[in-house]
């Protein structure tokens, strides 16, 4: 029921105040990987990395039956399966989108790895 496109304009406008960068999030509730995946960036170290370096929001996908014309925007994020994620500017400015599955498996990640990957990937994307 959620509109995609009203939630991406709050979450670039908080993005913006704030000075952070938007982490969306593809995913849906019967994937086990999506839900692991929103279990670990709810833990430490990673909650932290979060929340002081992004404005978080989630698109549900469902069946790849919903909201994917505005999933589409960002490349390819869910072709490969899901959780997937894309981060950008709050001016709109594409930074990286996983489009290869890279988080499908979540649920055999650790939430240091996670923090890690993050962190990498804040430090390529300010270069």
């Amino acid at each position: 029921e959620a509109d995609p496109a009203a939630d991406y304009a709050a979450t670039l406008s908080a993005a913006s105040e704030q000075d952070k960068k938007v982490l969306v999030v593809f995913g849906a509730d019967w994937c086990p990987d999506c839900r692991a995946f929103d279990a670990l960036i709810r833990q430490e170290p990673l909650k932290d990395t979060i929340e002081r370096h992004f404005v978080v929001m989630h698109v549900d996908i469902g069946n790849w039956d919903r909201n994917m014309a505005f999933t589409e925007q960002f490349g390819e994020p869910v072709a490969k399966g899901i959780p997937s994620i894309a981060i950008l500017t709050a001016d709109k400015e594409l930074l990286y989108v996983a489009e290869g599955g890279e988080f499908a498996s979540a649920r055999s990640s650790t939430t240091e790895d996670l923090n890690d990957w993050f962190i990498e990937r804040l430090e390529t994307v300010s270069e």
